[in-house]
């Protein structure tokens, strides 16, 4: 437990009671996708949630079957058929058991017997069953093969340092040492991270694979392990690029260390997955999902403002936390020294069910309290090309940054996630609308990872699959270094490939002075795989682009002051744990005679944005009916506040 305060080794005990008695939605939020937490077809499951979930689980719970899938089909007539998947390789002379998910989709009320045990399952009902069997599972009359034994050997497995790590049999298993959690990735790939271990595993062949993070490739070992014995395989991960030799140190802002699930993590977990990584920077927040309950709060609330016991000169680990409105938006906070006045609003099983305050109160609060401030997850969508706000208004309760408009106006961001579990592009040109208002903000990365998760699109992923790197100024790693950087914009973010831009010899953050029609010279670069093409955009668009290369030029005739950064994309890639590659700088700001950019479109964009988001708070927020008017009010009031910087700005603009 890492030297841990009682009152945290409290907590992890109490998570795991709740697990044993209530299954993966051991918090009780009442999440769809929480109750299927392990589920080995979750990320189809994911992809067609749109049909519901009963519908969704018919969908893909169909021949063939994964190994561990077992489905029960009951009739109108209460009959029972049963299919299983392949039964899931085991080693002779241990344990014989696995978890079989028990997929139930029954057309009757009926009891059925599950070895011996009396489960009953409900006309209409689709759902999955969590069953400890083997060798064989037997179901009323049908009895099948869950379990496979086979000859048992070894295999260890050695690092340089602490390494993210994949094994798997001739079958696609995977095999994991004691001790370790179990997660898979992105792609579906099975991973643990250790430094030197042994790992149980059948006899026969095997394919092994040793990566540490974005900054390193990955080595893929075919090996095979005879019965009785232990096969070794060393390995170190190549490094693709080396940031912090240039004094750019990665982070990851947004970490959930328990958020329910299927697992329960303790902090040496993370510790593990953070080094395993070459994870510079990890921020573990404390928050709510949808009832008061505060996951890690008690971490958080007897360590806030110290680097946790893991922490050494190249790794930093804090808890910060998530301040969570479904309404308005989410936004994070690093190295806040207090615990925030209040962790979340508008959620109906809460304490605090209104919407209310607004979250320009919370941005203040943990600036107060010394953190840095961002809003996470900006986007759920790209924006399309007329600059519409439908799809940003699509659903009511949801988590685009609808309030960080008004926020970033008064001044009380320092920075927007770019790169998030959720659309980058679209928050990308969000980015760009404030930046052209001449708004000074960072781009940063959260990846919103439940480590307490084993298996889900993206969420399940290693931290770190996605980072904002901060160049610290030859200083030392430090939460407060890193803070200082941020609120510089000294950044960059990628889910994969190296990222710079320079601008007569200055980077991101900077800021120059020019005179109007003058030139200047910018250059961008990349380094690593997935990049197919390259850009400089500013507020006007695309500057350049080009594909297929990895360094580009561009000499600009200033027209005004502007900002200028740099984009690559790329498809899918087995190197990048996300949809597709995706890297983007902070700006580099040129100012003329002192004026900053402003754009009138931006601005009017921005105005009608806090116009739609008024009458959406009134038609969809919570309020109790004795304090609405008031409490409205007080959301109108940051908006108006918003409104008077944006008419300012097209005051100002030239066009």
């Amino acid at each position: 437990m890492l030297d841990l305060p009682a009152e945290a080794i409290e907590a992890i005990a109490y998570y795991r009671h709740l697990r044993s008695v209530r299954g993966p939605d051991w918090g009780g939020d009442g999440v769809w996708f929480a109750r299927l937490a392990g589920f080995p077809l979750i990320n189809e499951v994911v992809a067609r949630y749109s049909d519901g979930t009963a519908e969704t689980l018919r969908a893909v719970v169909v021949d063939p079957l994964p190994a561990g899938v077992v489905l029960v089909r009951v009739d109108a007539g209460a009959r029972a058929t049963v299919t299983a998947g392949p039964p899931v390789p085991v080693l002779a002379g241990g344990d014989l058991t696995a978890t079989v998910h028990m997929v139930v989709d029954s057309a009757a009320d009926a009891t059925l017997t599950v070895n011996g045990e009396p489960v009953a399952v409900h006309s209409g009902q689709v759902e999955r069953i969590l069953v400890t069997a083997g060798p064989t599972l037997t179901v009323g009359e049908h009895s099948v093969p869950v379990t496979d034994p086979r000859p048992a050997a070894a295999v260890r497995l050695v690092a340089d340092r602490c390494a993210r790590w994949s094994v798997t049999d001739g079958s696609g298993t995977a095999w994991f040492p004691p001790g370790v959690v179990h997660k898979w990735d992105y792609h579906g790939r099975p991973f643990f991270h250790s430094h030197e271990v042994t790992v149980p595993v059948p006899a026969g062949d095997l394919t092994v694979t040793c990566g540490r993070g974005l900054e390193y490739d990955t080595v893929v070992r075919a090996v095979t392990a005879t019965a009785g014995a232990t096969v070794t395989v060393a390995a170190e991960p190549p490094r693709r690029f080396d940031p912090a030799a240039t004094g750019w140190y990665g982070g990851d802002l947004h970490v959930h260390l328990n958020y329910s699930g299927d697992l329960v993590i303790e902090p040496a977990d993370a510790a593990r997955m953070q080094r395993g990584e070459g994870l510079h920077l990890m921020n573990l927040v404390a928050g709510n999902w949808q009832t008061s309950l505060i996951y890690d709060r008690d971490l958080f609330e007897q360590t806030a403002g110290t680097d946790l016991p893991w922490s050494d000169h190249e790794h930093k680990a804090r808890m910060g936390v998530e301040y969570r409105n479904d309404l308005l938006g989410h936004v994070h906070a690093l190295g806040p020294t207090r615990p925030p006045r209040q962790y979340q609003a508008g959620h109906e099983r809460s304490d605090h069910p209104d919407d209310w305050p607004p979250n320009a109160t919370a941005c203040a609060d943990l600036r107060d309290a010394g953190a840095t401030v961002g809003y996470a997850h900006p986007a759920g969508t790209a924006f399309p090309d007329d600059w519409s706000t439908d799809r940003f208004f699509a659903m009511p309760r949801s988590v685009e940054a609808r309030e960080l408009v008004a926020d970033a106006a008064l001044g009380l961001v320092d920075s927007v996630d770019v790169i998030s579990p959720f659309d980058h592009e679209g928050s990308a040109f969000l980015y760009h609308r404030l930046l052209s208002c001449g708004l000074r903000l960072a781009a940063t990365a959260g990846t919103d990872v439940f480590l307490s998760f084993s298996r889900i699109p993206l969420a399940s992923n290693p931290p770190g699959w996605g980072r904002v790197y901060a160049e610290l100024g030859g200083k030392a790693l430090s939460v407060k270094n890193f803070q200082d950087a941020v609120r510089a914009g000294r950044t960059i973010v990628t889910n994969g490939p190296w990222l710079t831009i320079d601008v007569d010899g200055h980077g991101p953050g900077d800021v120059l002075d020019r005179p109007d029609g003058s030139r200047v010279t910018v250059t961008v670069t990349t380094d690593g795989p997935g990049v197919e093409r390259i850009a400089i955009v500013g507020p006007d668009g695309v500057h350049l682009e080009k594909t297929g290369e990895s360094g580009i030029r561009a000499d600009l005739t200033l027209d005004g002051p502007t900002w200028l950064a740099a984009i690559a994309r790329g498809g899918e890639h087995p190197s990048t744990l996300d949809a597709g590659v995706f890297a983007h700088t902070s700006p580099v700001y040129v100012d003329v005679a002192g004026q900053r950019v402003a754009r009138r479109a931006d601005a009017r964009w921005c105005l009608d944005l806090l116009d739609r988001l008024q009458a959406f708070a009134a038609e969809h927020g919570h309020f109790a009916p004795e304090t609405r008017a008031e409490r409205l009010a007080d959301l109108v009031t940051v908006l108006d506040e918003a409104r008077i910087f944006y008419r300012e700005v097209l005051d100002r603009a030239r066009r």
